[in-house]
């Protein structure tokens, strides 16, 4: 609809993205999937109208700085590193970006490739009261403040960033705050922004023959997640997570601090595997929620060394016993039962009722799910005890992954198989239809069980071992052959081959059209075992010796409880 308005019988003269109050937001947290912004989405949509030809200007109004604190700092300049890689024109520092000391502003200029705009009366070295830059045929003025005769003189329209006192000379006001777009009598414009990034605004314009504004149109572009990804912008945000993962952030008091149980120096986390030893049935209800995926969430995003992050996605963080940022192997990650039920040290010691918590109280969960995080939770608290209902029955596969692309996208399905094993050819006759049904949804991977050999000996036909023999290595390799050579049949020649392991591969290969030749080539060629060895290492690195083992987004199931099947696991 934008596109179309600008590439309507005439271009525009200039169109003019800009931005205001975004605060150094880098990008939504992704606690619910309709949140908008992100400076990897504005970055691709910039470049996607800049390569319509239009004459295209990038600016910012101002309130773009925010917080004190180090790792704030190094936030901002991260924003201005991606604002100079989507080459912005200028940005103009509010009242409030000017409240920071010179140190702080000096150490922002010195990242930004665009000059920072300020009032003349508080001009110094990293400030400047206007620019003059050409845009086609026109040249446009921006100023921060008061307008100079120089600008008046050299620019055909001049456009303030801010909330000018005066707006004499001046043609456009584009405001950091959320206002609505209009314009007076006397023909000025006045557009806003909303916060935190999460629109791009677009203010086109069209000129007559004396360089005046004949029309124009404004709009803000919302940055959903519908929206593409600049690679850069996000390789440079994947980069700055990855370079703060490894610190520990200074945060404030820990969530349900003044309740009984956190306060007992004598109590503990003892995470849900502890819980699962008496509360079976609670566990597997648990076990496929969306609190349970919690973690899994802030790795999609890579926002898991945030401490505003991490302490509502994992447990106990913040406490000695609670989970620690860095510590990726944790037993505390996601939303755990002592979330709501307070820390069970002492009742896994002791079970009574009066050293943990019921959970009944739902006024707990708002400390998590409040007004930025989870819009409208206290209207529909109700609506969102199943998750935390253990009455329910536990979700199978499908209802999982429905869930699951539901929330964050494309989730990662990965099936742990010995090919020979009874209890593994079962769940893949269960599981590979859901697949099937699910497609591009999901992303599915089939790995294997087996190890390969300290040291083998010339007379093995291998160097790899299986519970089942070589038998099982030979058909476990021809799979990843046929799955990487023939991605459209190797589903079914895996329901095929699980129903004749007694009977030669090539029955089923010949019957679904897969060259035979061409497999047995590959097979004997260095590449196969390197290709088995690679898939073999995923099983070996997270330590997955049961055949089936199922792995949603990295969260490890048991096949009964997803398929609900019933067998005696290969290990």
């Amino acid at each position: 609809m934008v596109l179309s308005a600008l590439e309507s019988s005439e271009p525009p003269s200039v169109v003019i993205l800009y931005t205001g109050s975004t605060q150094s937001h880098l990008e939504p947290c992704g606690c619910y999937q309709e949140q908008s912004g992100g400076l990897p989405r504005r970055a691709h949509v910039v470049d996607h109208i800049r390569k319509r030809g239009f004459p295209t200007l990038l600016v910012d109004a101002g309130n773009i700085f925010d917080g004190k604190a180090e790792i704030d700092a190094k936030r901002c300049e991260v924003n201005l590193k991606a604002m100079s890689t989507m080459e912005y024109d200028t940005v103009a520092l509010s009242e409030l970006d000017l409240a920071y000391d010179d140190t702080y502003l000096s150490r922002q200029r010195a990242v930004a490739t665009f000059p920072f705009l300020a009032p003349e009366v508080v001009r110094n070295d990293f400030t400047q009261p206007f620019i003059i830059t050409q845009a086609g045929q026109y040249a446009i003025g921006f100023v921060a403040g008061e307008v100079c005769e120089e600008v008046v003189s050299q620019a055909d329209i001049i456009v303030a960033l801010g909330n000018p006192r005066d707006s004499e000379h001046i043609d456009a006001v584009i405001s950091p705050d959320a206002v609505e777009s209009t314009a007076s009598e006397d023909g000025m414009l006045y557009v806003g922004c909303p916060p935190e990034g999460k629109t791009l605004g677009v203010l086109a314009l069209w000129m007559d023959t004396n360089g005046k504004i004949e029309r124009h149109y404004a709009t803000q572009l919302a940055l959903t997640a519908e929206v593409g990804e600049s690679k850069p912008i996000r390789q440079l945000l994947t980069d700055f997570y990855r370079d703060v993962a490894t610190e520990n952030p200074v945060q404030d008091a820990p969530l349900f601090a003044k309740q009984l149980l956190e306060q007992q120096q004598e109590n503990g986390y003892a995470s849900a595997a502890a819980c699962q030893q008496c509360h079976e049935q609670e566990y597997l209800q648990w076990s496929a929620t969306r609190h349970a995926f919690a973690y899994q969430t802030l790795l999609k995003k890579e926002r898991y060394f945030d401490a505003g992050c991490v302490s509502c996605h994992t447990t106990g963080f913040g406490y000695a016993t609670g989970f620690q940022i860095g510590e990726q192997d944790s037993t505390l990650k996601g939303v755990q039962c002592e979330t709501c039920h307070g820390p069970g040290k002492q009742h896994v010691g002791n079970p009574k009722k009066s050293n943990i918590r019921s959970g009944a109280d739902t006024s707990l969960c708002l400390q998590c799910h409040d007004t930025k995080h989870s819009p409208g939770f206290t209207e529909v608290v109700a609506l969102h005890t199943k998750d935390v209902d253990h009455s329910r029955q536990p979700m199978n596969l499908e209802e999982l992954l429905t869930s699951r692309t539901a929330r964050t996208g494309k989730p990662t399905l990965e099936l742990f198989v010995m090919s020979y094993c009874p209890y593994g050819v079962q769940a893949e006759e269960k599981i590979i239809p859901i697949v099937k049904k699910f497609g591009d949804k999901i992303d599915f991977k089939l790995q294997f069980i087996a190890q390969e050999k300290e040291e083998p000996s010339a007379q093995d036909i291998t160097p790899f071992t299986s519970l089942h023999g070589y038998p099982e290595v030979a058909e476990n390799i021809r799979q990843l052959l046929i799955a990487r050579e023939y991605p459209d049949q190797y589903l079914d020649y895996i329901l095929c081959r699980g129903k004749k392991l007694d009977k030669s591969w090539e029955e089923c290969a010949e019957k679904l059209g897969i060259d035979i030749a061409k497999i047995q080539i590959l097979f004997d060629s260095p590449e196969a075992e390197q290709l088995f060895r690679e898939n073999i290492k995923r099983a070996s690195e997270l330590g997955v010796r049961a055949s089936p083992t199922i792995l949603v987004d990295g969260h490890k199931f048991r096949a009964n409880q997803l398929l609900r099947a019933s067998g005696t696991p290969c290990q």
